[in-house]
């Protein structure tokens, strides 16, 4: 406690009327906390706003409302767990195969959506459309569809599937609605862009400080000479 005392001395010392060290307490500060800041609103953003068990069985599937705190684009996915044989899986869930590869069965994932808004339709789309998804380590997701959320506005899909698709029970099916990657790889980006930026303005904002206390040291080290009165 005294030690920190004593350097918490030298430093307010260090500061009286020194533009370098004012400036460079001001660096630290900010670098400091903008990135802090940035990961905090990150972290808080709603990236999946619906992630249900559905049991794929023909018929209408609909979402509890829901909204988001991000503008992006979404994507609706049915996402499964690698439970079966993996080929199977992808037959099943009507996912490209690689190039010669045939499927032994027809894909049984086919449904129609309507996103809807204050009780208006947004957007429509079919699976038959978007053949798309992805592949994970413990899950395989196929895309259904993609759209645009506001932040802020309340929304509520209706998914319709028209085939009986049961069969991937075992696999855990889940209906998921998520930001689409590019904003995963853009965070990353700036985050890695702030995260340099904030390390080197705080690596300087501490140099300017050493370079007060240095200064106001030395000057303090001086002899003082006083002229003695006759």
């Amino acid at each position: 406690m005294r030690r920190t005392l004593v350097y918490l001395s030298v430093y307010l010392f260090a500061m009286r009327n020194s533009w370098i060290a004012w400036t460079g307490t001001a660096f630290v500060v900010v670098g400091m906390s903008v990135f802090a800041v940035w990961d905090i609103w990150l972290q808080t953003r709603t990236t999946r706003p619906v992630y249900m068990p559905v049991s794929l069985a023909p018929g209408l599937i609909t979402t509890p409302e829901f909204r988001t705190n991000l503008s992006a684009q979404y994507t609706i996915e049915i996402e499964v767990k690698k439970t079966v044989p993996f080929e199977t899986l992808n037959c099943l869930l009507g996912m490209s195969l690689m190039p010669g590869q045939r499927c032994d069965r027809p894909p049984v994932v086919r449904a129609s959506w309507t996103l809807a808004s204050e009780g208006r339709a947004v957007k429509t789309g079919t699976s038959d459309s978007d053949d798309g998804g992805g592949w994970a380590q413990d899950t395989v997701a196929r895309e259904l569809g993609t759209f645009w959320l506001e932040k802020g506005k309340l929304y509520v899909l209706h998914a319709e599937f028209s085939e009986d698709a049961r069969a991937l029970a075992p696999t855990d099916p889940h209906l998921k609605i998520e930001v689409q990657s590019d904003f995963y790889e853009g965070s990353m980006f700036t985050g890695f862009l702030l995260l340099r930026g904030c390390e080197g303005m705080t690596v300087l904002g501490l140099l300017m400080l050493a370079v007060a206390i240095l200064r106001w040291w030395i000057r303090n080290r001086r002899p003082h000479y006083h002229l003695a009165a006759h």
